[in-house]
């Protein structure tokens, strides 16, 4: 007899509105009838008319005590910005109290495998975007530490954002641009990608924060032995008009990812992982492209208009697009409307000339990177200036 495989399901942003309640329940009950023995909800529960608050923890709290089965949840961007609290420390502790959580962090016992879930910490004072999502010096530490003792085991980690590396799509004209595309995107973001190739325990790697669909070709990536899997949305913040969510049946040999269709009502195997034989078996075509207003820079170019030091550039649909030259990976972008101008490295720097011949330099910032931060925390140069 095959020993029983155990199965738990994947929500992204929930975002939860109260006019849309009749559709969130549809699809709890469309999961629930999958008979999970947990979920796992990715963060941002509160919609986008309250945001962070008190509220927004207690329906998010509502509607996964819905599930009638144990749950865990993290915090996303959106969850610290509730106006009620003056600091990130009250925000976090506040969503603990909501959630009953010791951390906004924690590791869960699944019986052949491990979940470890990392929230973000940090919005007001937050650097560069104030929506980046960023797991403090303190929360990365235990994570490493609970990968150490865990090395043996199957661990999958869920996130709010993707970590630079992992190749899922991001959206160069929101999150690329902010810049909040990665965890911590403005601040070392290659210590994530570091540790996955250090555990090789680390076999799925769940995150969301872009409000698309799970039928794009980038929707999953393998980087070592780490799948890394993107997750919709179930509401009506689609971005894309595609409400999914995911499926996960597993044990000792390995997993059958799956898409939870609410708009078809059906469910979709997309891949096989055998762990022993260290391979993943596609099941499923994903042939969704972008679209005019939300699209994902485009693959790691094989003849950059320019290389500079770690980065290298391309133009794409009038933006100039830095990546990182190790992990092939879109990090910023750097100009938007470049229109005609001549991208070149002249005697160590980056310039763009325009078409009268007028030079202009792009200088590096403090971290060796180009890109801007295009939407700089309001709330940090408050408190600069205050």
């Amino acid at each position: 007899m095959q020993p029983k495989k155990n199965r738990f399901a994947v929500l992204g942003d929930l975002h939860y509105e109260a006019p849309q309640d009749a559709s969130y329940r549809a699809a709890r009950q469309q999961i629930t009838a999958l008979k999970p023995d947990a979920v796992f909800q990715l963060g941002d529960q509160g919609g986008y008319s309250h945001c962070g608050t008190w509220q927004s923890y207690m329906e998010g709290l509502d509607f996964l005590q819905g599930f009638d089965r144990p749950f865990a949840t993290l915090m996303g961007n959106h969850d610290m910005e509730g106006p009620a609290y003056s600091s990130d420390a009250e925000a976090v502790a506040a969503w603990c109290q909501a959630f009953s959580a010791v951390h906004p962090y924690r590791e869960i016992d699944l019986g052949e495998a491990v979940a470890i879930c990392l929230s973000t910490t940090r919005f007001r004072a937050n650097r560069g975007c104030c929506h980046e999502v960023y797991i403090d010096d303190a929360q990365l530490a235990w994570f490493a530490s609970a990968l150490a003792r865990n090395r043996r085991r199957p661990t999958f980690v869920f996130s709010h954002a993707p970590i630079l590396g992992s190749g899922l799509r991001v959206l160069q004209s929101i999150h690329l641009k902010c810049p909040n595309a990665w965890m911590n995107h403005t601040d070392r973001p290659e210590r994530f990608i570091e540790l996955v190739r250090a555990n090789p325990q680390i076999k799925l790697w769940f995150s969301a924060h872009n409000h698309l669909g799970q039928n794009y070709s980038d929707s999953f990536s393998r980087v070592n032995h780490c799948t890394f899997v993107h997750t919709g949305v179930i509401g009506d913040v689609t971005r894309d008009g595609a409400r999914h969510s995911r499926l996960v049946d597993y044990d000792r040999a390995g997993y059958v990812l799956s898409t939870i269709d609410h708009g078809a009502g059906d469910v979709v195997a997309n891949l096989r992982c055998d762990y022993a034989a260290g391979t993943i078996e596609v099941l499923s075509p994903h042939t969704a492209v972008n679209g005019q207003q939300h699209f994902a820079p485009p693959p790691y170019p094989a003849r950059p208009l320019a290389a500079i030091g770690r980065s290298v550039f391309v133009v794409e649909r009038d933006m100039l697009v830095e990546y990182d030259v190790e992990l092939r990976a879109p990090v910023g972008v750097v100009v938007e409307e470049i229109g005609t101008a001549e991208v070149r490295v002249h005697g160590g720097e980056l310039q763009l000339v325009d078409f009268g011949g007028a030079v202009r330099v792009l200088r590096p910032n403090s971290t060796g990177r180009y890109l801007r931060v295009f939407e700089p925390n309001p709330l940090l140069e408050q408190r600069l200036s205050a």
